[in-house]
């Protein structure tokens, strides 16, 4: 029978129990042990398993009322970048009696539709459709429920599924939301990112949504500007821009988005430095 000694292997690496000879001197000539090239290497590899986790929970939300329209088996619970599978993941949210409750008043805060409970029937493949039930009986389909409806059931599924991501980036953010809604949005937006689970990062060109920032969100907005004769985008807090604070205490931020204080302000930054 062969003799074997123990060395054990891991993570890809050799640990010898004992070495002799000119195996050992030769260790003792290296800058770092067998053990602490190990110790890096799984530093190194814990670091970019991290990392790899990061940009797994993010999410690049680009929704598409048609695909929120399409049906979906039943036990897809991770909403897709343009809304696929909702219908599922809303399936698996009404699980929870409490979630449930909460979209449900979501709904009712968001829509003119007076939602008491969802349905999702079946077709002959196996897929689920959402239904929505108003007060009085009344049955909408998807195919039926407006844009603005679908997408902002979405964003609720984003921000109260499952099996939520970590990091959510909504793009055009009012895009299809009545305007005499958007608050309630923020108001959803703002709750679930306060909870320090989900961090959420919104563009807009709308006055009216920047209209409705509450002054703790303020502090995070940021202005994203491309300067004459440039090919790159720059982006800075608002909070940020040389004077902002003391102008936003005289007047709202959506008035200097509509003014183009905000534009200009930065093309006088980048003059003054060349000037330098």
């Amino acid at each position: 029978m062969a003799q074997t000694t123990n060395v054990p292997i891991v993570e890809g690496y050799i640990q010898p129990s004992s070495l002799k000879g000119k195996l050992k001197a030769a260790l003792q000539e290296l800058d770092f042990s067998v053990g602490e090239e190990y110790i890096l290497t799984t530093s190194l590899r814990s670091k970019l398993k991290f990392t790899l986790q990061a940009f797994s929970n993010m999410r690049f939300l680009d929704i598409n009322p048609e695909v929120i329209r399409l049906p979906s088996f039943p036990g897809q619970n991770v909403l897709g970048d343009r809304g696929e599978n909702l219908s599922s993941v809303l399936l698996d949210i009404c699980q929870n009696a409490q979630k449930k409750e909460t979209l449900l008043e979501w709904i009712r805060e968001l829509t003119p539709m007076d939602a008491k409970d969802f349905e999702f029937p079946t077709d002959f493949t196996g897929k689920t459709l959402l239904t929505l039930v108003e007060e009085k009986g009344q049955k909408i389909s998807a195919y039926s429920a407006s844009d603005g409806t679908l997408r902002f059931l979405a964003m609720i599924a984003a921000l109260l599924g499952s099996e939520s991501a970590q990091f959510y980036f909504f793009e055009e953010l009012d895009n299809g939301i009545h305007p005499t809604r958007l608050h309630l949005l923020l108001q959803l937006i703002e709750s679930q990112a306060s909870q320090g689970k989900i961090q959420i990062i919104a563009t807009t060109h709308s006055s009216q949504l920047l209209r409705l920032v509450s002054d703790r969100t303020l502090e995070a907005v940021s202005l994203i500007y491309r300067l004459e004769n440039r090919s790159d985008a720059k982006i800075i807090r608002v909070l940020d821009i040389p004077d902002a604070p003391r102008i936003l205490n005289e007047q709202s931020l959506a008035h200097l988005h509509e003014s183009a204080w905000l534009e200009n302000v930065m093309e006088f930054i980048s003059d003054d430095e060349v000037d330098e």
